[in-house]
C-alpha cells in the first residue's frame, strides 16, 4: 500500500510539474501600423517597425522609444547604425542630434544625416570635439537617423541620439 501511494504521488507530481512547464504558445506581437502625413516623402531608410518618432510641430528632439546609440569612430570615415526613423511632418521640419564621446583617445568629428530641400539626403557637420547637440533640416521625410564621423589620429567611441 505505501508504495503503491509512493508511485501515485510520484506520477501526480510529475503530471502537475509538466503541466507547468508547457508554457501556451505565445502570442504574435501585433504591432501598429505608422499612418504617413499624405505631404510625406518616404527614404528608403524609414523603418516603420522600429523606433519612430513624429515631428508634429517642426521640431523633433529625443521621445519615446528612442534609445541611445553608440559608434566607434577612427581615422577612416566610419558610420554608425541606424537610429530612430523620424516622420517630419512640415517642409521646415528639423530633427535634433546629441552627441558625446564617452571614451577613446582622440576627439571625433561627426555629421549627421539630414534632407535638403528636394527630400535628398545630405550630411550636416555635427562639429568636432567631445559633444555637441544640433538641429539639422529634415523637411517632411521619413527616414532614419544616422551619423558618420571620423578622427585625425586614434580612435573614439560615441553615445548619440
Amino acid at each position: 500500500m505505501k508504495k503503491t501511494l509512493s508511485v501515485a504521488s510520484a506520477v501526480t507530481t510529475v503530471a502537475v510539474a509538466a503541466g507547468l512547464l508547457i508554457a501556451a504558445p505565445a502570442q504574435a506581437q501585433t504591432t501598429t501600423p505608422v499612418e504617413l502625413p499624405t505631404n510625406v516623402v518616404v527614404d528608403e531608410s524609414f523603418d516603420p517597425a522600429g523606433e519612430v518618432v513624429t515631428a508634429d510641430d517642426g521640431r523633433s528632439t529625443r521621445s519615446g522609444n528612442c534609445k541611445d546609440r553608440a559608434f566607434a569612430v577612427v581615422a577612416k570615415m566610419t558610420q554608425s547604425l541606424n537610429g530612430c526613423s523620424v516622420i517630419g511632418s512640415k517642409a521646415s521640419t528639423q530633427v535634433q542630434y546629441k552627441w558625446y564621446k564617452h571614451q577613446g583617445n582622440s576627439n571625433p568629428c561627426i555629421w549627421g544625416k539630414s534632407f535638403n530641400s528636394r527630400h535628398a539626403p545630405t550630411w550636416t557637420t555635427l562639429n568636432c570635439g567631445t559633444g555637441r547637440s544640433k538641429f539639422v533640416p529634415w523637411g517632411n521625410v521619413a527616414a532614419t537617423k544616422k551619423m558618420k564621423g571620423l578622427t585625425g589620429t586614434g580612435w573614439a567611441g560615441v553615445q548619440w541620439q
